[in-house]
């Protein structure tokens, strides 16, 4: 969807052309539009938009029309946008259908380069003009279908038929999420028969993926069915196979394969926090003993290691090519509750120079310092075991990161932990925090927001915090300078802060 009606540029009115708005003519016009969509049956998961006013105004007008939740900023549909790297950014976007508003020629192209490998095809983009595109597969060039592509004046005269008669209400939403546990259950079965793999490995069949799950007939044949149902698999008569998503993510030969997650988000010590929202609700924090998952040397740390390391592979490499490094000089890092290390080990191996020292508990570390074998910097890679809060850390240090740590303290420890953090950096050193970070109104981005529940289930006192929240903690403890840095829609919340 390209943005509305927004008059010509004007540098005395708007010197800075990104602060441009939508013309009153152009906010009517739209809101047609985006009632027309929605009275089409076009639907979207969630809604990404450009962040110059224009583009913004645009969306929030569709957001209204369809009360869906506020949109989503990002500069891979800003108005310098290069079409590949916002194709690239949009493939790993979890959702089945994403609405993108943004700018001419930008949209023209990804369009093109969706619908054609050599991005050759022509779809020229009317302010509010939409095109409605299916990906056939992963989202790649070439691999998009046009199914729709009109201008405004063909959108809103589908409203000549008179106001739209409301959707009936529907209890669906709530009846599936009362029964989201069997759907979870189902994935869990599966990749504990390693299903995936089998189907992959050519046994597609019913009698063939009994026989080499060693499980029954009637079994796999109610499983594979509801799998297919659900999204997982495709089915031709009698035979089963991996969709490309399954294929990508779930099947063990994959080396994008995300199955060992299930080891930690299946973890008993997770599912039994959950197990009475309303009591942890009524409390406060969570029911789990002790202080839930920050317990001192809890295991649960040990199995997130080793389940979540391949998943955060991408984000590690993602934070180093956010920050600025000088390659030519050395490059001293301290990964505070590292974990798996990967954040840490992405920087060393990115820069043959740098040494890290990784924090956590001893247990954990036995599995960082396996992960820096494999990745082949264990000679640069120095294991410091002890709590985050009582260990000294050392340095001084060019770089601190804090991947994924502070939200499951209060905002009192974070500041207490980041005033300890200060005396250990180098002159000019950075604070690289990776986190959780909702908009001010915490609903948006949905995944983002909707971890807060995970905090208040697992911990005393942890939260998602605005990026206002984590400013004011970082300049209480003594940084002035915090920049929030988001490479794209699916990619990680990077707050970097100095001295």
């Amino acid at each position: 969807m390209r943005h509305g009606e927004a008059g010509e540029a004007d540098s005395r009115r708007w010197p800075d052309d990104r602060q441009r708005p939508l013309t009153d003519a152009g906010r009517r016009e739209h809101a047609g539009v985006a009632e027309a969509l929605r009275r089409m049956g076009v639907r979207f998961e969630r809604l990404l938009s450009s962040p110059l006013v224009r583009a913004r105004e645009t969306a929030e007008i569709t957001a209204r029309a369809y009360g869906a939740p506020a949109p989503e900023l990002t500069e891979l549909l800003g108005d310098n946008a290069d079409p590949a790297s916002t194709l690239a950014g949009l493939a790993a976007v979890e959702a089945s259908a994403l609405l993108c508003v943004g700018h001419e020629p930008t949209l023209s192209r990804l369009a093109g380069l969706l619908t054609s490998r050599d991005g050759s095809a022509r779809i020229e983009m009317a302010k509010s003009g939409v095109a409605v595109i299916e990906c056939l597969g992963p989202v790649a060039p070439g691999h998009g279908l046009l199914r729709l592509h009109l201008r405004p004046r063909e959108l809103a005269a589908l409203l000549d038929g008179g106001p739209p008669t409301p959707a009936a209400p529907s209890p669906d939403p709530f009846l599936g999420a009362m029964t989201a546990y069997q759907r979870s259950a189902a994935l869990k079965g599966a990749l504990d028969l390693d299903l995936f793999s089998a189907i992959a490995a050519g046994a597609g069949t019913v009698p063939a993926l009994a026989e080499r799950c060693a499980a029954s007939p009637r079994g796999i044949r109610i499983l594979c069915d509801y799998l297919t149902a659900a999204g997982f698999l495709l089915k031709a008569g009698d035979t089963y196979a991996l969709t490309p998503d399954s294929a990508t993510f779930l099947d063990r030969g994959s080396p994008a394969c995300v199955a060992v997650a299930a080891e930690f988000l299946y973890a008993p010590e997770l599912r039994e926090a959950f197990a009475d929202v309303a009591q942890a609700v009524r409390r406060g924090g969570t029911l789990l003993a002790g202080a839930g998952t920050v317990t001192p040397e809890h295991p649960v740390w040990v199995r997130f290691a080793r389940a979540m390391a391949p998943l955060m592979r991408m984000p590690a490499r993602a934070v180093v090519d956010l920050v600025e490094v000088d390659p030519a000089a050395s490059l001293r890092v301290l990964d505070v509750a590292a974990g798996h290390g990967m954040f840490g080990l992405a920087f060393a191996q990115a820069y043959p120079r740098a040494e890290v020292t990784a924090l956590d508990w001893p247990a954990v570390l036995v599995v960082a310092g396996e992960n820096a074998r494999a990745a082949g910097v264990d000679g640069r890679f120095h294991p410091l075991a002890g709590s985050a809060f009582e260990t000294p850390l050392g340095g001084p240090y060019d770089l601190v990161l804090l991947p994924n740590f502070l939200h499951h303290f209060d905002p009192a420890t974070c500041e207490g932990l980041l005033a300890t953090v200060g005396p250990a950096l180098a002159p000019g050193g950075r604070v690289v925090t990776v986190e959780f970070v909702p908009d001010e109104g915490r609903v948006t981005p949905p995944h983002v927001a909707m971890f807060s529940l995970v905090m208040l289930c697992t911990t005393p006192a942890g939260d998602a915090y605005t990026f206002a929240e984590l400013e004011a903690m970082f300049r209480r403890a003594g940084f002035p300078r915090s920049v929030l840095r988001v490479p794209g829609p699916a990619g990680p919340q990077v707050i970097i802060s100095q001295r």
